[in-house]
Order: structure tokens, then C-alpha cells, then sequence
């Protein structure tokens, strides 16, 4: 039987929010059964609208807006959330952005593909991903062709979505940009095609073979053929999902034991994503406090707690502020984490957002039951609402400031119920995952 800490702790990593009926769910079964549940995305169903699938490229702003509320409350209602938030992940991963294309209809195909893919094989993701037609059109692989390289995609490849800084030459990334030549994209279509008369078929020198690389070969090279630069890649996917779901700066030994269930897969995902949720570091006191939700995933649990919707909050209108627009990473390196929400700026935009949420949960009278308790009891009642735990520090500001807001002179209860709720959506306890 797993501990009942364990599973919140394991939902609230993976599930956005530790609902009550999953934690009384997976808080019988042994931790390996839990975090098999956990990754049983076969319970999920999710097929993106058809009105997304389509282009409109007269609304594509739009359609984007449709887009982003429609997967923020999919986050929140799929059988099983975790399959999001690896899809949330390699969104900021194999990057683009809709900015770029203004075409929402790729970015959703693209986006499902993540989600098909979440947690299956990392070299076959990576195949898959190079021919997207959102990629293609992202980083120029459209427009590559035989006496015209682009370099960008080949750079990325390298720099960012396998190996990392250091582990590849400016002549690697020359010759993958040529290997890469003629795999374009059918304008009329949208849909990836290969042009043999745009193909360089010339001898190009990847990592150190000379010979006739095609495109796909290089990523074959990188993650299958060269043991080398596989075990770096692996190792770099580790770290980085490691950092994702658990902490920052782990051990190199840490790292080096994932690193070898990775390979041992044959960089197959749900043997590593199962070997990280099942450390004992990852439910350490070090990882209980050491991420920072994201806007997304901060949005997602507020949502989740209270109800209400993706628009009728306007996620979308805060997000940017927050520091984290869905559908637009702000570079090819995807968005920072933790620290980087912690500006003033991002939290004031916060604090908005939680304004904005307060007022909506306050109609009709909302909360109103709140009025005949006591000072302690009304803030333990937000709380449970909430989902949080509260320290006793954080517990306690919140006493003191909600009683002193409903015993001034003047004071008003109905303000100080709103700003309970607000002050409680910003605690610390509720911007950790």
C-alpha cells in the first residue's frame, strides 16, 4: 500500500492536481501499480475537435484562441493527465509556435502528435517530428533544397532536441542541413513531401563518415547507429525530464542510472518517465518544494479546483503576462522555468488572474457560506477548496490577515472573503506542483 503523501505528491507532479477520487484510487495499490495507472494513457480518448483539424485561414487568430482553451481544459478533464503535461512538455522540446505559421490547424496536428507519442519511443518521436509539417514551416525545412541549404532545422536538431551545446560541430550542422535538402513541404497541401530533384545527393562528412547522407540518416546516426551519441542524447533527454518533474541539478550518479534504463529501452520513454517517478528522490523532501508551477499548469489546477472554463477565466488573455503563452514559446529554446515566474511583473500578472478567478467564484453569491465562520475555519475551508496543505506560517498570515480585513472599522466581508481567495490561490503552497 503506498503512501497517501506519495500519491498526492504524484498526481500533483503528474495530474496537474491530486483529486480526492485518485488519490483514494491509487492509495491502495503498491507505488509501482500507482505509477503504472499514472501512465495507462489507454484509458484516455483524446481526439482534438474537428473545427481544429481544418485550416481557417480567414479566423487562424481565432482558431488559435480555440485551440489554446480547448487543450488548457483538456489538461484539466482527460481520464489520464499526464498524457498533457509530456505533451505540454514536448511542446517546449521540439518547439514552434503558432506566430510563425498562423496556422493552427498544423499546430494542433503537431500537438497530437505529441500526445500519441508522449511517452513511446524517443528516436521514433524525433522522425516523426523532423517531417511535421508545423517544423518544416518553423524552422525553414521547407525551403531547404540543394544548393540552398538552411541550417536551421539541422542546428536545432542538435543543439536543442538531441545532443546539446558542445556535443556536434558547425561542419555537422553544415552536412545535416544537406542531408535534410529536398525533405520540403507540398505548399498546395500542407503535408510533408520529399523532392528528389532538390535532394543534395552529393558525399557530405557527418561526424567524421563521409558518405551519402540522407536526412533521416542523420537522426538514425544520432540516436541509433553512433553508441556514443546515443548514450549523450539519452542522457541529455534524462536530465531534462528528470528537471521537468522533479528538481533541478540532480546528482551525475542520479542522471547516470536513468541514463541506463533509458539505453537498456532502446530510448523507448515509458521505461525512463516509470524509473523517475519511482526513485525514492523523487518523493524527497528536496523535490516536495523544488518546481514552481508554470502558468499553464497553475491555470490548470485552479481551473481544476473550481470549475470554471478556459474562456470564461481568460487564460489566454493572462497568460503572456505570466510568462507563458500556449502556442508561443518565445524562442526556439522553449520557455524557462521556476525561477523565471518569479519576477514581479509575472506575479503581479498572477494576481490578476487570481482577481479575475475571485470575482467569478464570488457571484451569485458564491462563498457566501463563509460568512458565519470563524477566522480559522474559513481559512482551512479555502484551503481544502483548493487543494493545498498549508504550512503553519503560511496557515497562519492567512488568519490574521483575512480576521484583521473582517473586524476593521468599515471593513467589508464580502472583500475580505474575495481577497482570501485570491491570497490563497498565490500562496507558495499553491504555486508548487
Amino acid at each position: 500500500m503506498a503512501d497517501t503523501n506519495d500519491i498526492i505528491h504524484l498526481l500533483r507532479r503528474t495530474e496537474f492536481v491530486a483529486r480526492a477520487t485518485r488519490v483514494a484510487q491509487l492509495t491502495p495499490l503498491s507505488l509501482e501499480s500507482a505509477v503504472d495507472d499514472v501512465l495507462d494513457f489507454s484509458q484516455n480518448t483524446t481526439t482534438p475537435p474537428a473545427n481544429l483539424l481544418v485550416p481557417d485561414l480567414v479566423s487562424a487568430y481565432g482558431q488559435r484562441t480555440v485551440l489554446h482553451d480547448w487543450w488548457i481544459e483538456t489538461m484539466v478533464t482527460a481520464t489520464r493527465p499526464f498524457q498533457e503535461k509530456m505533451t505540454l512538455f514536448w511542446h517546449g522540446h521540439f518547439v514552434t509556435d503558432f506566430p510563425t505559421t498562423e496556422r493552427a490547424d498544423l499546430l494542433t496536428k503537431q500537438l497530437h502528435l505529441y500526445r500519441q507519442m508522449a511517452i513511446g519511443n524517443f528516436r521514433a518521436l524525433t522522425h516523426a517530428m523532423a517531417i511535421d509539417p508545423q517544423m518544416l514551416r518553423y524552422l525553414s525545412g521547407s525551403s531547404n533544397t540543394k544548393g540552398n541549404p538552411n541550417e536551421n532545422f539541422a542546428r536545432e536538431l542538435m543543439e536543442l532536441f538531441t545532443l546539446g551545446v558542445g556535443n556536434y560541430t558547425q561542419d555537422d550542422i553544415a552536412a545535416a542541413a544537406q542531408a535534410w535538402t529536398g525533405h520540403n513541404l507540398d505548399w498546395a497541401t500542407q503535408t510533408y513531401r520529399f523532392y528528389s530533384d532538390r535532394h543534395d545527393n552529393s558525399n557530405k562528412t557527418f561526424f567524421g563518415q563521409t558518405k551519402n547522407w540522407d536526412g533521416p540518416d542523420i537522426i538514425n546516426e544520432i540516436l541509433r547507429d553512433n553508441a556514443a551519441k546515443k548514450a549523450v542524447a539519452a542522457r541529455y533527454i534524462s536530465h531534462k525530464l528528470w528537471e521537468f518533474l522533479a528538481y533541478q541539478n540532480p546528482a551525475d550518479s542520479l542522471i547516470d542510472e536513468l541514463t541506463t534504463v533509458f539505453l537498456a529501452a532502446d530510448l523507448e520513454l515509458r521505461p525512463l518517465v516509470r524509473a523517475i517517478l519511482l526513485r525514492p528522490e523523487f518523493y524527497s523532501a528536496q523535490a516536495s518544494q523544488a518546481l514552481v508551477r508554470s502558468p499553464a499548469e497553475w491555470c490548470v489546477a485552479i481551473i481544476a479546483h473550481t470549475g470554471l472554463g478556459a474562456r470564461q477565466t481568460n487564460v489566454l488573455g493572462h497568460s503572456f503576462a505570466m510568462g507563458q503563452s500556449l502556442t508561443e514559446p518565445p524562442n526556439v529554446a522553449g520557455w524557462e522555468s521556476n525561477a523565471y515566474y518569479l519576477n514581479s511583473s509575472a506575479l503581479s500578472a498572477r494576481a490578476n488572474f487570481a482577481k479575475n478567478v475571485a470575482w467569478l467564484l464570488r457571484a451569485n453569491s458564491g462563498f457566501n457560506y463563509l460568512y458565519p465562520m470563524t477566522t480559522t475555519a474559513a481559512v482551512d475551508a479555502v484551503a481544502a477548496f483548493f487543494g493545498v496543505v498549508l504550512a503553519p506560517q503560511t496557515r497562519q498570515i492567512l488568519i490574521d490577515a483575512y480576521n484583521a480585513e473582517r473586524t476593521a472599522v468599515g471593513g467589508s466581508l464580502f472583500t475580505a472573503v474575495s481577497n482570501l481567495l485570491i491570497m490563497t490561490m498565490l500562496t507558495g503552497e499553491m504555486n508548487v506542483p
